[in-house]
């Protein structure tokens, strides 16, 4: 893999967390870095998965991304006192409203950060202080939430909640799901309507 690190990107970063804007990325190349092999690993599955799905889940990786190089190998040092902070109430019910809504859509960390007037680093580090849980995750719990009560509900097909809930296909829906609840999403609803 190669990366490129965009210095407003590093600029805009180090000014977030009051800290001195990143000079140069210093890099020896005879050493191995087990961080950034194992953020790579993450990013490589999560795009070989479902790129289209797990696009806040990208996006959260690359602001860790970012966050390493700086701190790592541009020796950004941030102030305890910058790390502190959650969303305002309001920036969090917004989020937590564009996400319900778009549930289907293509949504990005930037998109629901620009929501909240806020970059999409402060956003992603300011919504799991607040929520406790990262931005992907959060989305992602919504979907499994609103596949269930439409499993439960109608009698709509795999395919067709897959879409609405934002899982891209019904195959990719069919994998989450078995892994988060145990069972396959026809096997849950035969389970919850025999009962």
């Amino acid at each position: 893999l190669q990366y490129y690190v965009p210095r407003r990107a590093l600029d805009d970063f180090a000014r977030e967390h009051d800290a001195k804007p990143v000079e140069t990325l210093r890099w020896s190349r005879d050493r191995r870095d087990p961080c950034l092999s194992t953020i790579s690993s993450l990013l490589l599955s999560a795009i070989e998965e479902d790129r289209t799905t797990n696009q806040l889940f990208v996006d959260q990786i690359g602001l860790s991304l970012l966050a390493h190089f700086a701190q790592t190998y541009g020796g950004l040092r941030t102030y305890d006192g910058a790390l502190e902070g959650g969303l305002a109430p309001w920036q969090e019910r917004r989020a937590k409203e564009i996400m319900r809504a778009r549930l289907a859509s293509r949504l990005t960390i930037a998109d629901v950060a620009a929501e909240c007037r806020l970059t999409p680093s402060h956003f992603a580090r300011s919504f799991r202080r607040s929520a406790g849980i990262a931005p992907h995750e959060y989305l992602s719990r919504l979907r499994m939430d609103e596949a269930k009560r439409l499993l439960t509900t109608t009698k709509l097909p795999l395919a067709d909640i897959a879409l609405i809930c934002g899982f891209g296909d019904q195959s990719y829906f069919t994998r989450v799901f078995s892994r988060s609840v145990g069972a396959s999403p026809g096997a849950w609803r035969r389970a919850r309507s025999d009962a």
